[in-house]
């Protein structure tokens, strides 16, 4: 499989685990999950590597709750 079909099968199995044990995948905890994932692939080699490149970007969300002290951690 190519790297794309790759990452949506494994974002396909969390969405799959999630319906059948909603208990273990609260919402945050899996967007969290699912980030880490998609920056992976991209080639970060953790969530601070990431964030750090939003926070350069004044055009970015992230950036924006940052400045406006609207971050929820």
């Amino acid at each position: 499989m190519n790297k794309e079909l790759t990452l949506l099968d494994e974002i396909e199995e969390i969405r799959q685990k999630a319906a059948e044990k909603p208990q273990n995948y609260p919402v945050d905890y899996s967007i969290r999950l699912i980030s880490a994932i998609v920056a992976e692939h991209a080639g970060y080699a953790n969530r601070n590597d990431w964030t750090d490149e939003l926070k350069k970007h004044s055009e970015s969300k992230y950036a924006t709750r940052l400045s406006e002290n609207r971050f929820h951690s």
